[in-house]
């Protein structure tokens, strides 16, 4: 069950119209959390940097849903991508637990 990272960055300047954007989607329930696709670990953490706002979410992927979250993330990140300056990309990355498995070994159970 890989996490997926996403990350959003944009000018200040805009920060508003962003914000505006994401209220209307969470207003109309545009994209609602499936907890049967993904579990959200962190729903959104942001800085302010010289370069503008950056935004991160952590999401843990179900069994087999890998193509359904990251479709998900895909059409939502379109939405946002009408507002110029607005740039995302996610990454998928593995657990612990994946990770010691490319190695042969299980975590013991704790």
């Amino acid at each position: 069950m890989p996490h997926i990272v996403l990350f959003v960055k944009y000018p200040s300047h805009i920060a508003s119209e962003v914000a505006k954007k994401a209220l209307n989607s969470i207003q109309k329930n545009l994209f609602p959390d499936d907890e049967s696709i993904q579990e959200i670990l962190v729903q959104s953490a942001g800085r302010l940097t010289e370069d503008g706002i950056r935004n991160l979410s952590v999401t843990l992927v179900k069994e087999g849903k890998l193509e359904e979250a990251l479709s998900s993330i895909a059409k939502e990140m379109a939405y946002f991508s009408e507002i110029e300056g607005f740039e995302s990309t996610y990454e998928v990355w593995a657990t612990y637990q994946e990770g010691f498995k490319a190695f042969g070994m299980e975590l013991p159970q704790v």
